[in-house]
C-alpha cells in the first residue's frame, strides 16, 4: 500500500488484525498516518461523519415523537389497569424519568458540542500551532509549559455524553426486560391462584356431594322416628314412645347440623367461584396489558436505536483524534495527545525537528478542522431546541 492509495474497511481490518499480532513497524505506522493525512483532507473521505451530523435534528425529532407516543401509552396503561396492577405505576414513573434524562442529555451535549468546538480550535491553532512553530530551545521551554496548563483542563465531556447516551440506552433495554418479566411473573402467579381455586371448589363441590347423600339418609331416618312415635300413643307404649321421641330429637339434630355444614360449604364455593372470576378477569387484563405493551416496542426500538447513534457520534469525537497506531484512543484524547507531544518536547530541540513527530502534529492538526465542522453542525441542527420545550 503506498501513501497515494486510501483505506478501505477491509484495509483497515487487515491492518488491524496484523497489528494485533505482532504490532506495526515504523514504517508501517509512517505509512498510516501518511494514508490518514491524505484521507482527512478528502472531503468525500470525511463527509461521511458530517453527514450524520447533518442527521441529528430529524434522529431528535424522532426520538421526540416516539418518547411522547410511549409515554402517553404508559399513562393510559396505568390508569386502565392500575388499579389491578398497583405496580405499573413504577413502571410508568421510571419511563417518565428516562424521558427528562432524553431531554436534559440531548441539550447538554448541544452545549458540549458548542463547548467542543472551542476546546478543538484552541488545540489546533493555539497549542499545536506553537509546537509547530518551534524554533529555538526557549521555544520548546514556552510550549511544554503551555502545553501543562492545557493538560489541566477537563477535555473529557465528549466521553461523558457518549455515555450517557448509552447508559439511557442500556437503561431503556433494561426496563423492557423488566416489564416483561413483571408480567411474565404475574401471569404465572395468577395462573398458580386459579389452578388453586379450581382445585379448592372441586373439593367443596365433591363435600357438598357427601353433605347432601348424608341429609338425605339423616331426612329418611327422621321420619321413619316420626311415624313411629306417631304410632305409639299408648300409656303401654310409655316407654317405647320415649324412645321414638328421643330417635326424633336426634335425627333432627343431625339434619340440622349437616344442613348448617351444607351451607357453609356452599358459601365457601361462592367465594371460590367469585375469587377465581377476579383472577380469570386478571389474566385477561393481563393479557390485554401484554399486548398493549408490545405494541410500544417499535416506538422503544427506535429510541434505543437513535441512541446508540448520538452515543456513537460523541464515541468518535472523543476517540477521533490521532492515536498511535497499534494503540486504543484514550478516553480524553486531546488530554492524551497533549501528554505525549509535552513528553517527546521534553526530550530536546532533535525531538522537535524528528519527522515522525512533525507528521504526528500535522495529523491532530488535520483532524481538528473536520470534527469542528461536525460538531459546529451539531449545536446548529440542535439550536433552537431549548424554545421548544
Amino acid at each position: 500500500m503506498s501513501t497515494a492509495e486510501t483505506l478501505t474497511l477491509v484495509d483497515v481490518e487487515k491492518i488491524l488484525a496484523q497489528w494485533a499480532v505482532n504490532g506495526p513497524t515504523r514504517a508501517e505506522q509512517d505509512q498510516f498516518i501518511a494514508t490518514v493525512i491524505q484521507d482527512l483532507n478528502d472531503p468525500q473521505k470525511v463527509g461521511g461523519f458530517q453527514r450524520n451530523i447533518e442527521e441529528v435534528g430529524i434522529w431528535a425529532n424522532e426520538v421526540d415523537a416516539a418518547f411522547d407516543r410511549v409515554s402517553r401509552s404508559m399513562e393510559d396503561i396505568f390508569q386502565r389497569y392500575g388499579s389491578t396492577f398497583p405496580e405499573l405505576a413504577r413502571f410508568r414513573d421510571d419511563w417518565n424519568s428516562y424521558n427528562r434524562r432524553w431531554v436534559t442529555h440531548l441539550l447538554l451535549s448541544r452545549d458540549v458540542a458548542s463547548e467542543h468546538v472551542s476546546i478543538l480550535r484552541r488545540f489546533d491553532q493555539v497549542f499545536l500551532d506553537m509546537v509547530e512553530h518551534i524554533q529555538t530551545d526557549q521555544d520548546r521551554l514556552h510550549v511544554i509549559v503551555e502545553l501543562q496548563k492545557f493538560i489541566d483542563e477537563d477535555h473529557a465531556s465528549s466521553d461523558r455524553m457518549a455515555q450517557g447516551f448509552f447508559a439511557l440506552k442500556n437503561d431503556i433495554t433494561n426496563f423492557v426486560e423488566r416489564f416483561d418479566a413483571y408480567v411474565e411473573q404475574k401471569g404465572a402467579e395468577l395462573h398458580e391462584q386459579a389452578v388453586s381455586l379450581r382445585r379448592e371448589i372441586d373439593g367443596v363441590m365433591k363435600e357438598i356431594v357427601g353433605l347432601n347423600l348424608q341429609a338425605r339418609f339423616k331426612l329418611y331416618l327422621f321420619e321413619i322416628f316420626s311415624a313411629t312415635a306417631a304410632l305409639l300413643g299408648t300409656v303401654v307404649a310409655g316407654t317405647a314412645t320415649l324412645i321414638g321421641l328421643l330417635g326424633v330429637v336426634a335425627a333432627a339434630a343431625v339434619l340440622v347440623f349437616l344442613l348448617a355444614e351444607r351451607v357453609s360449604a356452599e358459601v365457601r364455593l361462592a367465594r371460590a367461584r367469585q375469587a377465581l372470576a377476579v383472577v380469570n378477569a386478571q389474566q385477561q387484563a393481563l393479557a390485554r396489558l401484554k399486548g398493549d405493551f408490545d405494541g410500544l416496542k417499535p416506538d422503544i426500538n427506535l429510541i434505543c436505536e437513535r441512541l446508540v447513534m448520538f452515543g456513537e457520534i460523541w464515541q468518535s469525537v472523543s476517540a477521533h483524534h490521532h492515536h498511535e497506531p497499534g494503540t486504543v484512543a484514550d478516553r480524553d484524547q486531546v488530554r492524551t495527545e497533549s501528554i505525549r507531544f509535552q513528553t517527546h518536547l521534553k526530550l530536546g530541540m532533535d525531538a522537535v525537528s524528528d519527522a515522525r513527530f512533525r507528521q504526528e502534529v500535522r495529523l491532530a492538526r488535520d483532524t481538528c478542522g473536520p470534527l469542528q465542522a461536525g460538531l459546529e453542525k451539531y449545536a446548529a441542527q440542535l439550536g433552537t431546541r431549548g424554545k421548544r420545550e
